[in-house]
């Protein structure tokens, strides 16, 4: 199951530049916003729990380059109603993603991720200052990683051969064990075939 952080679901109901620009200059008022979504939220987490879902993708964002004027606001009013829901995760699931999505801005480093809960930690490498290989990921998060391919990249307008080649540049590059996939979600309008060929030019790829 796919679950968006509070901070997310704030920007979805009003605007993130909005939320933003509120949380940069009085945090306290939103955080009672934030307080009411991660309850909210909660109660679709627990029930998904009790109707056998045993894992969720858990995308957060906040904290990319830029985002606030004094980057601790991050840390001190979006991660911590992030942290609330994915610990319940962790406490009754078996298996969670954690994606530091960067869908609106990259980021400059992933130091205020690293102590989040998941499994497996699914992010794009490529950072404002540099593009971190996937053994510096894994050490970081100390925990597998999932990803390699550019969503707006071959897999989305490329020929077969190009998709095969994406796969195994992504696969020679991948720390071990890896979970190949796109750095966000797939266009919506992708054909279907485009990940079918990547599917099986991974699983055609030497161990």
């Amino acid at each position: 199951m796919t679950l968006y952080s509070p901070f997310m679901c704030a920007g979805q109901t009003t605007s993130l530049p909005l939320v933003t620009a509120h949380l940069d200059e009085d945090p306290d008022p939103v955080r009672k916003g934030l307080a009411a979504i991660t309850e909210s939220l909660m109660r679709f987490v627990k029930e998904c729990i009790r109707l056998g879902v045993d894992g969720f993708y858990a995308s957060t964002q906040g904290g990319e380059a830029g985002r606030f004027r004094d980057p601790a606001v991050f840390t001190r009013h979006v991660k911590p109603f992030d942290i609330v829901l994915m610990n319940e995760m962790k406490r009754s699931c078996q298996f969670n993603i954690l994606h530091v999505c960067d869908y609106n801005a990259p980021y400059a480093d992933f130091s205020a991720f690293i102590d989040y809960p998941g499994h497996v930690v699914n992010c794009n490498p490529r950072l404002t200052g540099r593009t971190l290989s996937w053994s510096e990921v894994a050490t970081m998060f100390a925990r597998p990683c999932m990803g390699g391919l550019d969503r707006h990249g071959r897999i989305v307008a490329g020929s077969e051969a190009d998709i095969g080649r994406a796969v195994a540049e992504a696969l020679s590059q991948a720390s071990r064990p890896f979970i190949l996939g796109a750095d966000c979600t797939l266009p919506s309008d992708i054909k279907w075939d485009n990940i079918r060929t990547a599917i099986a030019a991974a699983h055609a790829h030497p161990a």
